[in-house]
């Protein structure tokens, strides 16, 4: 909850500090973005085992359940229609102090965004991702139903996300500021492996000139992924707030 307020706080402050921002003008022919996210993750999930036993990462290896990510990311739209986005998560390490048990999650998107409806008030598209994603575990003196369990097992896994998108921009008579609210959702399904993602947010852009343009945003955001490795099943689900701000040219 303290989260969510300090989100809230952060947002409104954005909004009173742009009194005397310039007025709202689009460039028609390219524009790029580039920000950081926050994301207050609580994880949860298991590892499961080829005899089906199920080590809980927080119950039964006791990892840490929030964590702070950050995801950096950047975008080209060409052609006013035409999305190309990058999105990074460098490096999210979930341990606790008590043994050497933990889960680190490297996770690298490249997407393409058609928006192929679009109005002054509403858009509204196809994507696809390409993701380079890396998961490496090590269990310490784990406990489970009599036995003690003690690996360590990664996988890298490069797969494709479908999914839809869409932005709705509310009409604000009187100010410079632009109002968004938006949506996005992303999934893939392949034998024993699945995986999906949505998220919701909304956000203000800030004119700043009549070319670079601030964005501040707030949402939630969940992800889910499971598939087999060589000695286990990765089954684990990241969700949670976030706060994001990025400059858009």
């Amino acid at each position: 909850m303290k989260k969510i307020i300090i989100i809230a706080n952060i947002t409104i402050l954005c909004f009173l500090m742009a009194v005397t921002v310039y007025a709202w003008e689009v460039p028609s022919y390219l524009r790029a973005n580039g920000g950081v996210r926050m994301w207050f993750t609580n994880i949860e999930g298991d590892l499961i085992q080829l005899d089906r036993t199920k080590i809980g990462l927080g119950e039964n290896m006791g990892l840490k359940k929030e964590k702070l990510v950050w995801e950096f990311f950047a975008s080209m739209r060409f052609d006013n229609a035409h999305v190309f986005r990058l999105r990074a998560e460098p490096s999210t390490v979930y341990d606790q102090s008590s043994n050497d048990s933990y889960l680190q999650i490297k996770d690298w998107r490249l997407g393409y965004d058609l928006d192929f409806y679009m109005t002054p008030q509403m858009l509204f598209g196809a994507n696809v991702d390409l993701v380079f994603a890396g998961y490496d575990t090590k269990v310490s003196n784990v406990m489970v139903g009599g036995s003690v369990y003690n690996y360590r097992t990664e996988a890298n896994k490069v797969f494709p996300t479908l999914g839809v998108h869409g932005t709705f921009y509310p009409i604000v008579q009187g100010i410079a500021l632009r109002p968004n609210i938006a949506g996005r959702v992303n999934w893939w399904n392949n034998g024993d492996f699945e995986t999906w993602e949505w998220e919701a947010l909304t956000g203000v852009d800030i004119p700043i000139n009549s070319y670079w343009t601030w964005n501040v945003s707030t949402g939630y955001r969940y992800d889910h992924i499971k598939f087999k490795r060589e000695i286990d099943t990765l089954d684990i689900n990241r969700g949670g707030f976030f706060l994001e701000a990025s400059l858009l040219f």
